[in-house]
């Protein structure tokens, strides 16, 4: 079984979880970073002049196609990996605080947090290799029936490049990360399993906003995120 300490806090309304109280002390302090790291990297994509939405249609869009591309919209894609960036950024920094103020098990725990950064890019790649053009040939040839089509919606195609990536890698890193969380005794395992709504609710928030506007595409980010969350729900049962 996965170890789980006795001091493990709980994370939800029904308990005084440390993540939740640091948020609530730092929140001020949370929400100047998650300012500045969305500075920042919008500063960057200025700085470098680097197109995300001309570079991802580049990639995907079929050959011999030319997709136009608009500013507005680059701006807009933009401002979505910046938001992503920023709640990296403050989670990440939460999470620190949080190892902080428990007793964490050393090198074991941190094996455990760098294999699930490991996988995280794993995931990227092999989403961006793999998973999405497997999900544009079937599109593409009515395997899967949706309102989702690259030639007419180069927005979608690039948020469909960009995005169901890093869906991919945050699913694959979910198992050692959640065992992480449990054996530091930041979150219990019995909250893990009982406070799943809260979730749901973030993955159908990403899926929201970082997904095109049909069914077929929001269910395959939805699919991915929650297949690793019931993933490393089933480590920590039978792990």
């Amino acid at each position: 079984m996965v170890l789980e300490t006795d001091h493990a806090r709980e994370l939800g309304p029904r308990g005084s979880g440390v993540l939740l109280r640091i948020a609530r002390a730092q929140a001020r302090e949370l929400a100047l970073l998650f300012s500045v790291a969305v500075a920042l990297t919008l500063a960057a994509f200025r700085a470098t002049g680097v197109d995300l939405q001309k570079a991802a249609l580049g990639v995907y869009a079929s050959a011999g196609t030319t997709l136009p591309t608009d500013s507005l919209v680059s701006l807009g894609v933009e401002l979505q990996v910046a938001a992503l960036a920023g709640v990296g950024v403050s989670g990440a920094a939460l999470l620190w605080r949080a190892r902080a103020e428990t007793r964490p098990h050393g090198a074991r725990t941190r094996r455990l947090y760098l294999l699930s950064a490991g996988l995280c890019l794993l995931g990227v790649v092999l989403g961006a290799v793999l998973v999405v053009p497997a999900l544009l040939e079937l599109l593409k040839f009515g395997v899967l029936r949706s309102g989702f089509v690259p030639a007419y919606r180069p927005y979608w195609l690039a948020e469909v490049a960009l995005f169901l990536p890093i869906a991919v890698g945050v699913a694959l890193s979910l198992p050692p990360l959640m065992v992480a969380l449990v054996s530091d005794g930041i979150v219990s395992s019995t909250v893990l399993h009982r406070d799943w709504g809260f979730v749901l609710l973030g993955v159908l928030g990403y899926a929201s906003l970082y997904s095109p506007p049909d069914s077929v595409t929001f269910v395959v980010y939805g699919g991915v995120l929650l297949g690793g969350y019931v993933a490393g729900l089933a480590v920590l049962t039978f792990g």
